[in-house]
């Protein structure tokens, strides 16, 4: 059986640097740690991972709580956190809830009995029972970090991108095409982050002299179908004169493509459409869609480095971190007189 010695021996390094370089990688130079992981793995060095979690009382894993893996918002981030676990020598246990708070109680207990040494959690609403959620992973002294959406009332660490600004310049940037009845599609503003987003809209409208019209939001889930119907509520009353539409994400944005393409509405001559993730299949629509790019695999990314770098040193994390999307145009928005 190969040991620690032995791969220490044959990389003529001492065998406190090999073990750092198997549990605490950061801590080593990145030549030096490919040198001696090239070195073990030559060797077919085993690493006895139940030994070793018991000596140091961490496992290396770190569970990813998502609400919903089908949402293609979500591979990039599953990516960016990987990515960063990897380079710190950690793995991922990736936990699917389909929104669904049983499971999500579920998944947690699961988390708690694998030992993990920390969670990212991406998908919070921000009700009671989500509040209740995360503070029984606080109560159990388990670091924690939220992503994507957050609950204002916890000083939980979290990575999410500055969503009222990213409203505002969505906004702004069809007030600056000439539209001036600009309809929203909104997810459930039960969750802050779209509440933000809304504030952002309004406040767009108010520093350009518009006036906001309750009339022209509705709100509804973030699914294919919810847009297209939502879309028919708003384009129903011609006297509205909507010539462009604000949805919050990506799928509602395709739920009014496909409700314009049904009722013949060109896109964007009829109807100027700008939404917000810029998930992949955006580009490919006909048109392709203008969005406000949120930057994914970074979130996933700093989520992961904020969680590991507290864990390794034995505290918990603190740090809050708004990344700033881009704005994305392509051809789904026309100027108008």
């Amino acid at each position: 059986m190969v040991t620690i010695y032995d791969i220490a021996k044959r990389a003529n390094v001492s065998h406190m640097t090999v073990s750092r370089v198997l549990n605490s990688p950061h801590l080593v130079s990145e030549k030096t740690r490919e040198k001696i992981l090239k070195t073990a793995k030559e060797m077919g060095y085993k690493p006895n991972l139940i030994a070793r979690s018991m000596r140091t009382k961490k496992t290396n894993y770190i569970g990813l709580i998502l609400p919903d893996i089908i949402n293609p918002f979500f591979p990039e981030i599953v990516r960016g956190a990987s990515d960063s676990a990897s380079k710190l020598g950690y793995n991922i246990i990736l936990v699917n809830t389909d929104n669904d708070y049983a499971k999500e109680q579920a998944s947690l207990e699961m988390l708690f009995n694998r030992g993990v040494d920390g969670v990212i959690h991406c998908g919070i609403a921000g009700g009671k029972k989500d509040k209740a959620f995360i503070e029984e992973i606080n109560e159990n002294k388990l670091p924690c970090i939220l992503i994507d959406r957050y609950i204002p009332d916890l000083d939980t660490p979290y990575v999410i991108s500055n969503n009222f600004e990213l409203a505002y310049e969505a906004t702004e940037y069809l007030i600056k095409l000439g539209h001036k009845n600009i309809g929203v599609i909104s997810s459930p503003l039960k969750i802050k982050i779209h509440k933000d987003r809304l504030m952002g809209y309004k406040q767009a409208l108010e520093d350009n002299n518009l006036v906001f019209d309750e009339s022209l939001v509705v709100e509804g889930e973030e699914n294919i179908e919810s847009g297209a119907e939502l879309a028919k509520q708003l384009l129903a009353d011609p006297k509205k004169k909507i010539s462009a539409i604000f949805t919050m994400c990506d799928f509602l944005a395709f739920g009014v493509y496909k409700y314009c393409k049904a009722n013949k509405i060109p896109i964007p001559d009829g109807l100027s459409i700008i939404s917000i993730d810029d998930i992949y299949a955006s580009s490919l629509l006909e048109p392709p869609l203008t969005t406000m790019a949120q930057k994914k695999y970074e979130m996933g990314f700093n989520a992961a480095k904020i969680l590991i770098d507290a864990i390794n040193n034995k505290k918990m994390p603190q740090k809050k971190m708004i990344l700033k999307a881009k704005l994305v145009k392509r051809e789904s928005c026309k100027k108008i007189d």
